[in-house]
């Protein structure tokens, strides 16, 4: 295992309603192991090293976050995964990020999580413990409705039945859970079909909401390894890819209205919620004015 140094790592956020509500964010480990051929923290911007895939720790991370949290003025929502997942296959022996929770648990704060790993229903006893005082959301990162493309895109990661069967458990025991299809990937997964079934699936196995981005960003490094495992499995897509999009950073499907529009669509009449403001409210209903009071004991 290698570590790495770090200076702080639980970081002020500017909340986006949007998206999901979170007042804070840290990141544990630094690359990802997931192989995932579009992700976007393979860009020079996050990750100043080749060996991406390896996954690092930051040193002493415990002792840090421990530390920050309990200089925090006020309490909130700290979001885990935004950048590298929290969840990848080296914490099931370190537990990393299990210590880390409790001791969000400890300082009265909450927890938004993002994840593409069912490891992350281990930790379900903490998540129960910690939305008895804070707002508390597991949040899988879901891009594709069927197994098959799955296994192309995201070759490492649980693969999207075991992720809903996941979000079936953790509903099942009380825990808020979002689906974010959070980006679509040209010419892959931006198919009506696929918007379809990934709502449907959403519905069927408890998600309290799900999102949907019709674009994926490429920057430099990333666009580059994107091509070259696209091309794997799908050829004559990075050719078409850089013809539609030469070097753009937003990539937004060709049809993203018609996805939309489907989207929209099939979340009411599957009554699925997709309006990420509701839900942020309901889950942080009656938290922001006792936050400072939590602070306090």
């Amino acid at each position: 295992m290698e570590y790495i140094d770090a200076k702080t790592i639980v970081r002020k956020c500017i909340p986006n309603q949007d998206y999901l509500s979170f007042d804070y964010a840290m990141d544990i480990y630094r690359g990802c192991s997931h192989g995932c051929i579009y992700c976007y923290a393979r860009c020079n911007y996050y990750e100043k090293t080749d060996n991406f895939d390896c996954i690092r720790v930051k040193r002493d991370a415990l002792q840090i976050i421990r530390d920050e949290l309990r200089r925090k003025a006020k309490t909130g929502v700290v979001l885990m995964g935004g950048v590298s997942d929290s969840y990848n296959p080296k914490e099931k022996e370190l537990k990393l990020t299990r210590n880390a929770l409790e001791l969000i648990n400890a300082f009265n704060f909450g927890a938004c999580i993002i994840t593409k790993s069912n490891l992350v229903t281990r930790d379900t006893d903490i998540f129960s413990d910690i939305k008895e005082h804070s707002p508390t959301s597991v949040n899988f990162s879901i891009t594709c409705s069927d197994d098959e493309t799955c296994k192309k895109v995201e070759p490492f990661v649980s693969t999207t039945k075991e992720r809903f069967e996941a979000i079936e458990y953790l509903s099942k025991n009380g825990i808020t859970t979002g689906v974010l299809m959070d980006l679509v990937i040209p010419f892959i997964t931006d198919t009506i079909e696929n918007v379809q079934e990934m709502v449907k699936k959403a519905k069927y196995y408890g998600a309290n909401y799900i999102y949907l981005s019709t674009q994926v960003t490429m920057a430099d490094v990333q666009r580059d390894y994107f091509l070259h495992e696209a091309e794997k499995h799908y050829p004559g897509i990075s050719e078409k890819f850089l013809q539609r999009y030469k070097n753009y950073y937003h990539c937004w499907s060709f049809n993203g209205k018609k996805l939309w529009n489907t989207f929209v669509e099939t979340c009411e009449k599957e009554n699925m919620n997709y309006d990420m403001r509701a839900a942020n409210q309901r889950l942080r209903s009656g938290y922001n004015s006792i936050q400072y009071t939590l602070k306090l004991y």
